[in-house]
């Protein structure tokens, strides 16, 4: 027997129909509940749409210009790295570097020497983060400086000289070929200072690069740090196949098990953003929760007077034999249509702001000037569509208009009959 014909009973089909017919008898107020919903999945969807790809803006800035997606570094420096102690130092790198690039997942490997430096240009002097870099080949496998350079060009295998961040550079109102003085103290404690040219002005994008450091050849670093054959850290580019936490197991257990060596992913060196990140997350979901309570609140009103308006209705329905359970499913229906209809349209919009702005950016400078907004990025963010989020957002404001129907279904289906039947 079909489903229809059962006693007191109505199917998903006729609910269904019935449901989208009566959406239809009080179109303004469909429609009006409708725009709450879409505007409050609006927000939720490109507010979504934003945090993503800052998220994924800020990480890739982070491996390409800083971390790498690994790095290995000499026990015991990991724990004072904001001193940047140069007494833990790689010393054995040809060795060290053939083994690391010798791990499954691994695409390149490559020393740098980070140091403490002060610039100066005979007036000024600002504290800066050094980087000494192997110029000839390794760096630009695991980092992509080169893609940086905004004035000048890139250090070549024979240059003596600087890339410049390109806040310092406005700071100093310096360009390429003029010349800067780095200043540094020695690993024995003694002081030294070269000058050298501007070879090229970077913008990455990282503000902790192009507002605090600058790179040197490694060959030079070592020669002011009084630090030959040395470095500070080899930093690690995984292929771009290979999984992540595979690749850094796996570098933990060849490199990391001897106890000469300390294996540290990017998540883990940047744990403090990391933990930004999740904060943000949170701020956001909390924000956004008031949006879809509003809607709630919205639907849960609209079905309470369509529920108030069709008294007679429900109790005729009841007279002829639709049972209680009936009554809650087309009501539940009715909420269901109204946020699937709502997360639509708020969704669709959505969409189109978050392809156009993935193509211009928002400029946040232009808004706010040049502040730290606390990602790794800088002039411009860029929203990231993701589908599968698109699709459980919509499905879950569905989800939520049913559960915003759970009241006003209830009440109308606890009426009875005799009494509904006579209300005006």
């Amino acid at each position: 027997m079909p489903r229809e014909t059962v006693p007191g009973v109505l199917g998903l089909g006729a609910t269904f129909r019935l449901g989208w017919r009566n959406l239809k008898r009080n179109r303004r107020r469909t429609w009006i509940t409708a725009s709450t919903v879409a505007l409050a999945v609006l927000l939720l969807q490109f507010s979504n749409a934003i945090l993503i790809g800052v998220e994924q803006q800020s990480f890739d800035n982070l491996i390409n210009f800083q971390t790498g997606h690994a790095k290995v570094y000499a026990d015991g420096y990991f724990e004072l790295r904001d001193e940047f102690p140069l007494e833990y130092s790689l010393s054995e790198r040809g060795e060290l570097l053939a083994a690391v690039n010798a791990v499954p997942g691994v695409a390149a490997a490559t020393p740098r020497l980070t140091f403490q430096a002060q610039l100066s240009n005979g007036m000024d002097q600002i504290p800066c983060l050094g980087v000494g870099i192997q110029v000839h080949g390794s760096d630009t496998d695991v980092f992509r400086i080169p893609q940086s350079v905004v004035d000048g060009e890139y250090l070549a295998e024979d240059d003596e000289g600087i890339l410049l961040g390109s806040g310092i550079a406005e700071i100093f109102e310096v360009a390429a070929g003029d010349w800067l003085t780095v200043l540094a103290k020695t690993q024995h404690g003694a002081y030294e200072a070269l000058d050298l040219p501007i070879i090229g002005v970077i913008g990455t994008g990282n503000p902790l690069i192009d507002r605090n450091s600058f790179l040197i050849p490694l060959t030079t670093a070592q020669y002011i740090l009084d630090m030959e054959g040395t470095a500070t850290e080899l930093a690690v580019r995984f292929a771009a196949r290979a999984r992540e936490s595979v690749t850094l197991e796996r570098l933990e257990s060849e490199i990391g098990a001897s106890g000469e060596f300390d294996v540290k992913g990017w998540r883990e060196m940047e744990q403090d953003f990391m933990s930004l990140v999740q904060a943000k997350r949170v701020g956001n979901i909390i924000f956004l929760g008031i949006f879809m309570l509003l809607a709630v609140v919205g639907i849960t009103n609209t079905i309470l007077m369509a529920a108030y308006e069709r008294t007679r209705e429900i109790g005729m329905l009841m007279a002829i034999g639709l049972r209680g359970t009936g009554i809650r499913r087309l009501f539940l229906t009715e909420g269901a249509f109204t946020g699937l209809i709502g997360g639509a349209i708020g969704s669709l919009i959505a969409v189109a702001f978050i392809v156009w702005l993935a193509n211009v950016g928002i400029n946040f400078n232009a808004m706010y000037g040049d502040i730290d907004i606390g990602y790794p990025v800088k002039d411009s963010i860029y929203p990231s569509l993701n589908i599968p989020v698109l699709v459980i957002v919509w499905l879950f404001t569905g989800l939520l208009a049913a559960t915003a129907s759970l009241y006003p279904a209830a009440r109308a289906s606890h009426n009875r009959p005799v009494e509904a039947l006579r209300h005006v």
